[in-house]
């Protein structure tokens, strides 16, 4: 496969092996350092619900053993495949859509802490839940309160980061911020946004994406600000990185950035989704890179 069409994830692993999630085939595809075409690691088998096929996947988290963990959002479940797998095991929901400790609501992002928590964005129940190895039921960690602005609250999360100290960093896409959620909180603290919907420096518009980097600066993709936004620690505005030069398709601009990775050598990957690409921009550049 040579094209992308309408890409909604992205996993970059420790050798520079790009793995996206392709909602128009319903697979996952791996793109290995300098590759001219993908290869099917994971669905590709029509749409539906059989152990080797995917429905509408919209993310996808590789952990340290090269398990590849997708949302398969339309069958409300989480599929894990193993590597070199030709059918994936549900490791979370998989039991129709509902709000039960053993069911999701359009499940639309996930990641795996240090401990092999997996931790799914369950995106219509606007709530985070965790379930831990071999669990069949998922425990609510932040939001499970309806859908609201209350700290309490969460408004159609989009994505989800968990650092090494537990905390959770929640995208509350329809509010506009960003949620820290300390281990065991009953309430998430703004740490980006939060001040309405718009394009000042200490606003977002959709977010739908983040990256915590070593220095715990919260990297944001601002989706409908065409824009990637950095954030440093207790910053009460973000900073521009990429984009932010208005939606279109110039090597300096973004179309609504769905998802991002930040590699070992700071390098900034992005989907940018709008324009069926991945952009790649070095560290301080003032334009990216098309690299798929």
């Amino acid at each position: 496969m040579t094209k992308l069409t309408s890409p909604t994830g992205i996993h970059i692993d420790l050798n520079g092996t790009i793995f996206i999630a392709d909602i128009d085939n319903n697979s996952i595809q791996k793109w290995t350092p300098g590759a001219t075409e993908g290869i099917t690691v994971a669905g590709g088998n029509g749409q539906g619900s059989a152990a080797n096929q995917l429905d509408f996947p919209t993310g996808i988290y590789i952990d340290g053993n090269g398990n590849l963990f997708v949302p398969d959002y339309d069958n409300h479940r989480v599929q894990k495949w193993t590597p070199g797998a030709t059918e994936g095991i549900t490791v979370a929901g998989g039991n129709g859509p509902g709000s039960k400790s053993d069911q999701l609501y359009y499940p639309r992002s996930v990641h795996v802490d240090c401990n092999h928590n997996l931790y799914v964005v369950d995106m219509y129940n606007n709530r985070i839940q965790m379930w831990a190895p071999d669990a069949t039921e998922g425990v609510t960690v932040a939001g499970g309160n309806g859908r609201g602005a209350a700290a309490n609250q969460l408004s159609y999360p989009r994505s989800v980061h968990v650092d090494c100290n537990h905390n959770l960093f929640v995208v509350d896409m329809y509010n506009h911020r960003i949620q820290k959620w300390a281990l065991g909180a009953t309430e998430g603290v703004t740490v980006a946004g939060g001040n309405g919907r718009g394009a000042a420096a200490d606003q977002l518009n959709y977010p739908t994406d983040i990256f915590i980097d070593d220095n715990g600066n919260i990297v944001v993709a601002d989706g409908n600000n065409h824009r990637i936004q950095k954030w440093a620690p207790g910053a009460t505005e973000g900073i521009t990185v990429a984009g932010g030069n208005g939606r279109g398709v110039a090597a300096n601009q973004l179309d609504r950035p769905q998802d991002l990775q930040v590699d070992l050598n700071k390098n900034l990957f992005i989907l940018d989704w709008g324009n069926n690409r991945i952009q790649q921009w070095a560290p301080g550049a003032t334009e990216g890179v098309t690299v798929i």
